[in-house]
């Protein structure tokens, strides 16, 4: 009974070493036939980089075209309207520009392997710059640097290695084999101990079973078995270790693992990105008030009609918004519309200065004839003649009010910034028809829910919603609240077409002594995903380093950088939350 069982453990270990020891193959070149592992990101296209004092061009290599992306060095701008000359490998051509704002060069030289230099010569704006750089890693097929597997197998048939070792490159092939191999048994060797001491504890394991010859014979066979499991190694090209994932280097923009963002130009052209050199500069803290932009009321005004009618055109037609007008100027007429009950009114009053005026003409006859006579003295007929030419003069102003149209005048120099009639249109008294104004005289009218506030003597600026500033200067308070707030009033020092009346504007009163630091944007300041705040400092054109930073606001649109950046540093200022989201 013992004896079987002996017998039945011993061809069970033969089995386990069989299986143990099967695995102690060579994978010969291009024999894996497993899924080939994919790359998680397409590999970068060769791209030439080259920077001066004024430029940074960035060139990228795809199929054959060089796309080339021009900006100015101190803000990231681009600069669409150069002369791009390029001479790449000793070969020169002109960069054509693109509608993209982009310079496409198409060379021969381009599609050869290896790393070219590259000379760019640049002219804009009557200024000239010369950048250099190497356009790197342009693939192509290298018989040192490239050997490609196939499934021929015969390198591993002794018939035909002899065939095999005739190819100019065969001593290569073979050395690089060995050298493969090498170094896949002096890795294996490195686990030597470890493979020995589970061997001694199989061997032991055995011979407390099984006695005599037998259990030695077992104790050797398990040895083996352990040793040989992982004598396996792959040839070359075939290694299935660690990273059988490669994460390439692509072109999209993503964090690399040391933090630093890579930026392709094509991403900061998309997303806008605009950069600034910091410098320490000197401001003051100021209180952020919410305005508008109104008229001056003294440089403004209203044309309104004093009758109710109908509006005629005059023979130049109706005014057009933004047409310039001079006071005095006729805009429109207004004919004048009576109600029936006017109407009845003025054609009875019409009648009755008749009726006087035919008495009077009557009466003036008969006194005529009796002073011709010299019955009666001249006196008498001239009291008679003037009252006659008072009744005429009512009857001609009657008339004239209910035929002639009134005339709309422009009562100040300005541009027409409202017109709200049509010709035929019938308006009223309470309409407004003309709004003019004067567009390079306009206040700005802001809100406070600070009594104490005297922006008298302070710096005010009014910013619109794209960022330019304008100087104001402080004309008045009100004492009155208004819905529990004090109306403060600015002039504009200076006003362009980039102001309109009501735009929405956001008035800054400096308050406080000057402080002196590194003054940013308050967009430039993104969260991390942990919390803390960071900017992006620019490393080259295409990589910025998140750098955490600590700020103290200082107008609620720019903020103090009191540690994290120094002088000299360029950071995004437009477009830092965007790239904040690259991952």
């Amino acid at each position: 009974m013992l004896r079987i069982i002996r017998t039945r453990l011993a061809g069970v270990l033969t089995l386990a070493a069989m299986a143990a020891t099967s695995t102690a193959v060579s994978a010969g070149p291009g024999h894996d036939h497993g899924p080939e592992p994919t790359s998680a990101i397409a590999p970068s296209s060769p791209r030439v980089v080259a920077v001066s004092e004024g430029y940074e061009l960035v060139g990228i290599l795809e199929d054959g075209k060089l796309t080339i992306y021009l900006d100015r060095t101190t803000d990231t701008s681009p600069v669409p309207d150069a002369r791009i000359e390029m001479t790449v490998g000793g070969e020169t051509a002109l960069a054509k520009p693109q509608p993209d704002g982009t310079y496409l060069l198409q060379s021969p030289i381009l599609n050869r392997h290896g790393d070219h230099e590259v000379i760019a010569t640049i002219d804009h704006g009557g200024r000239s710059d010369l950048l250099i750089g190497i356009l790197k890693n342009i693939p192509g097929r290298s018989h040192s640097d490239h050997a490609t597997y196939d499934h021929d197998h015969a390198d591993h048939h002794r018939d035909e290695k002899a065939g095999r070792a005739q190819s100019p490159h065969g001593d290569v092939t073979l050395i690089s084999k060995l050298t493969s191999g090498i170094d896949a048994s002096m890795q294996q060797l490195s686990n030597a101990p470890l493979l020995a001491g589970l061997g001694l504890a199989l061997g032991l394991l055995i011979g407390a079973f099984v006695r005599g010859r037998a259990g030695l014979m077992l104790g050797i066979i398990g040895l083996v078995a352990v040793l040989g499991a992982g004598v396996a190694w792959a040839g070359p090209g075939h290694d299935h270790g660690e990273g059988g994932t490669a994460l390439a280097q692509g072109n999209a923009p993503r964090r690399l693992p040391d933090g630093v963002l890579f930026l392709p130009k094509p991403t900061q052209r998309l997303l806008a990105i605009r950069t600034r050199v910091l410098a320490t500069e000197t401001a003051r803290s100021a209180d952020r008030l919410i305005g508008r932009v109104i008229a001056d009321p003294n440089r403004s005004g209203l044309v309104q009609s004093t009758i109710g009618g109908r509006i005629l055109a005059t023979a130049e037609g109706l005014p057009a918004l933004g047409q310039r007008v001079k006071k005095g100027q006729v805009l429109a007429n207004v004919e004048p519309a009576f109600a029936p009950i006017d109407a009845s009114d003025v054609r009875q009053t019409a009648g009755d200065l008749a009726q006087r005026i035919g008495v009077l003409e009557a009466r003036i006859a008969r006194q005529q004839r009796l002073v011709d006579k010299g019955v009666v003295n001249a006196a008498s007929l001239e009291d008679l003649a003037i009252e006659r030419n008072g009744l005429e003069a009512r009857r001609k102003a009657l008339t004239e009010a209910r035929n002639e149209p009134e005339k709309l005048i422009v009562p100040v120099d300005g541009v027409i910034a409202e017109v709200r009639v049509v010709a035929g249109q019938v308006v009223t008294t309470a309409d407004t028809l003309f709004n003019i104004v004067d567009p390079e005289s306009l206040w700005v009218e802001a809100i406070s829910f600070d009594p104490r506030m005297d922006p008298s003597g302070a710096k005010a600026r009014a910013r619109t919603s794209d960022g330019e500033l304008f100087a104001l200067t402080f004309i008045g308070r009100s004492r009155a609240l208004q819905q529990q707030a004090t109306v403060l009033q600015f002039r504009v020092d200076k006003s362009n077409e980039a102001l309109s009346i009501g735009s929405p504007v956001k008035v800054l009163v400096e308050k406080g002594e000057p402080v002196a630091g590194l003054i940013i944007p308050r967009s430039a300041i993104a969260q991390a995903p942990n919390g803390q705040l960071v900017a992006f400092k620019r490393l080259e054109p295409e990589r910025y380093m998140p750098v955490a930073v600590r700020t103290r606001d200082l107008d609620g649109e720019r903020v103090i950088a009191e540690s994290g950046l120094k002088p000299g540093d360029q950071i995004i200022v437009e477009g830092a939350p965007l790239v904040n989201q690259i991952r």
